[in-house]
């Protein structure tokens, strides 16, 4: 091996290439050309005089030796942000980089005020949003991938995670409204006879409703998910079944059913890796993404039947 022909640059495409499982879509991760990703790919590989990836048509696979140069090159990364941070921080203005990882929930029903608001008050700032599940999200953060991820908090978060809850979601059950009358008025024996809607068995969400649902003898087996709520609004509304919701999501077209049980909420917040350096910036971000939280979203509807 020879270190002096290692590259920020080879290892930025190496972990992009990794995470999307192809050389396209690295280069649109990286806003680079698909030659210029091979080409820094192939100087790492000569570099290390090893093969890096096996070619699948067009997905590439990481070879044993990708495999355990990742960590470490996730490391490298997220220790040069951190140094990034730390001289930006030097002449205290809030500017450079924020890597948020957010769920499609947060980002189109909790995030438009404070982005509004970070952007009129640090005009040097600069965020790059991904999109991604909340566990995928975490899961970036304990990778050096991003500097805060806004997530569904689970119970049970990594070791070197901290995490803060920001928002909090009353989740109800809910139906369609030209429905609600066509079934049993008693929501258990609902439940128990329509087809439920519901996110994705390995989701945190899915995973509190369920809890909710066994204490009261139910098992519903989904006959739809979907890891979108916005998608489970639309097939609720459509009069597919039945599924629980944060009740911000009301509609017209929906009723809100009496839950018989204790209520079902689930917290939303930021989580970041707790031995990274805090910046100022990011320590703006976090201020502003906690600011306002008591003010209800917008389009809150509470038609309950």
């Amino acid at each position: 091996m020879r270190p002096e022909q290692l590259s920020i640059e080879s290892l930025q495409a190496f972990v992009a290439v990794v995470d999307t499982g192809a050389f396209s879509a690295a280069a649109d991760r990286l806003h680079l050309t698909q030659p210029a990703i091979s080409k820094r790919i192939q100087s790492l590989e000569a570099t290390l005089q090893r093969p890096l990836f096996e070619r699948q048509g067009r997905r590439v696979r990481p070879t044993e030796v990708a495999e355990r140069l990742l960590p470490e090159a996730r490391e490298i990364l997220a220790r040069l942000h951190a140094i990034e941070q730390q001289v930006a921080d030097l002449d205290q203005v809030v500017r450079g980089r924020i890597r948020m990882a957010t769920s499609h929930h947060i980002a189109l029903h909790r995030l438009p005020a404070p982005l509004a608001a970070l952007r009129t008050r640090y005009p040097e700032l600069e965020l790059e949003l991904a999109f991604m599940d909340s566990e995928a999200g975490i899961e970036a953060v304990m990778h050096g991938e991003a500097d805060l991820a806004l997530a569904t908090l689970p119970d049970d978060l990594p070791k070197d995670a901290e995490a803060h809850t920001v928002w909090t979601d009353d989740l109800v059950p809910m139906i369609a409204r030209d429905r609600a009358r066509d079934a049993p008025q008693d929501t258990l024996q609902r439940l128990h006879d329509w087809p439920a809607i519901l996110p994705p068995v390995d989701s945190t969400t899915r995973r509190q409703i369920d809890q909710a649902l066994a204490a009261q003898g139910l098992r519903p087996a989904a006959a739809q998910e979907s890891p979108y709520l916005e998608v489970i609004r639309m097939m609720i509304a459509a009069g597919l079944g039945i599924g629980f919701l944060p009740r911000t999501m009301a509609t017209a077209e929906l009723a809100i059913l009496k839950w018989p049980a204790p209520p079902i909420t689930r917290q939303l917040g930021w989580v970041r890796h707790a031995d990274r350096y805090r910046s100022r910036t990011l320590e703006a971000v976090i201020e502003e993404l906690h600011n306002g939280v008591d003010q209800e979203p917008p389009g809150l509807i509470d038609l309950q039947v």
